[in-house]
């Protein structure tokens, strides 16, 4: 199980040329002047990083398997986040669902790169291929990392071409096994029939997330079988305007996260934590490399650092997860994401894996399938 808690190293040199085309299969498009070709084949017999670059901060290398100790303090003198005085939980709300449903635009999800210097926007096409995506960055065990806009700017990351530049967690987060992950849609929901309302709608409903360790994951096995992070947000809420436009979505206040996970030592994590209101939002285009001025579409947003940073040291068992695993998530407000041709790639109805964590009900919907890399490179 040695392999399962080698880290991802932060950037320097190599990580400089993968954030302008190279490193772990997927090629940033810093400069580049698209957004829409990636690949992900990884480089052959590549081993997990084993030492961050010097000047760099590592991520956690994990718990101890009990879920109960203490989260060591961060390397560059920061204090964990405490987690916040819970609220009352939202009344629990059925699941509602639009008149309509979601566009996949450009045929592309989002992720945040490990160096942190942009989001990476890849296609679907890559997410649901054989690799899946890699390079993922989990959840920070700090609040801030040095010299990361001087960082970006020598990797020629410009606001320009590439929207943000140098993304700082939000929060101290470590167990979160992903720092963001997005969606790009159309901005306005497509009608499910001939005459569908679909504006001045608002309804409220859960994102849920399932993560399976492959079999074939490095150092998968043992009587523990394959790691799980499963998770569903709940009392996520979206609106429309009159012309059916997305304007908002957000957790309401009261929300919450609900965590299944078990480790590589078979120790298993139930809990449920706040859900900032951030946690689930809109992401304009603008932000995100080479959008071209595209007015037409937007990233569903779920920023996980910030959601997971309200678990304090009650995920601790979970900072260790890593490996490649196969990846689901499914929303409930829509029946389906309409994925529109997009050169070869042919129209869809893109329907999420009915996913329920503890004792949350079946959340199903719409919903994406793939695999991800987490917390260590492909082999």
């Amino acid at each position: 199980m040695i392999q399962k808690r080698k880290l991802l190293s932060l950037a320097i040199a190599s990580v400089l040329v993968a954030a302008c085309g190279g490193g772990g299969g997927d090629t940033s498009p810093i400069a580049s002047g698209t957004a829409t070709t990636e690949t992900s084949t990884p480089p052959a017999s590549t081993p997990p990083a084993t030492t961050p670059p010097a000047g760099t901060t590592p991520p956690a290398t994990g718990g101890t398997g009990t879920g109960t100790g203490t989260m060591p303090p961060p390397s560059n003198g920061s204090t964990p986040t405490t987690p916040a005085t819970p609220t009352t939980p939202a009344t629990p709300v059925a699941d509602q669902k639009f008149n309509g449903n979601l566009e996949l635009a450009g045929n592309q999800i989002l992720y945040l790169r490990v160096n942190r210097i942009i989001y990476l926007p890849v296609t679907l096409t890559t997410f649901e291929g054989p690799t899946g995506i890699v390079d993922v960055a989990s959840g920070s065990p700090v609040a801030n990392y040095p010299n990361l806009a001087a960082e970006a700017a020598a990797a020629g990351c410009t606001i320009a071409v590439d929207g943000t530049c140098g993304i700082q967690p939000p929060a101290v987060a470590p167990a979160a096994p992903l720092a963001v992950f997005g969606i790009r849609i159309g901005t306005h929901i497509l009608p499910s029939a001939s005459g569908a309302r679909v504006g001045a709608q608002t309804v409220v409903g859960r994102i849920a997330f399932d993560l399976t360790e492959q079999t074939s994951s490095p150092g998968v096995g043992g009587a523990s079988g394959a790691e799980i992070m499963r998770f569903v947000i709940d009392n996520v809420e979206m609106t429309t305007d009159q012309d059916g436009k997305l304007t908002t979505v957000r957790v309401r206040e009261g929300g919450q996260i609900h965590v299944y996970g078990r480790n590589a030592a078979g120790v298993e994590v139930r809990e449920s934590i706040p859900a900032p209101a951030r946690t689930v939002r809109l992401l304009p285009l603008i932000e995100i490399p080479d959008s071209m001025g595209d007015t037409h579409s937007t990233i569903l947003f779920m920023d996980l650092e910030t959601g997971f940073s309200q678990a304090g040291t009650r995920l601790d068992a979970l900072r260790s997860v890593a490996g490649h695993f196969n990846m689901n998530v499914t929303l409930s407000h829509v029946e389906k994401i309409v994925r529109s041709t997009a050169g070869t790639v042919p129209q869809k109805d893109l329907v999420g894996l009915p996913v329920t964590v503890n004792t949350q009900s079946l959340v199903s919907g719409g919903g994406i399938s793939g695999s991800a890399w987490i917390r260590m490179y492909p082999m």
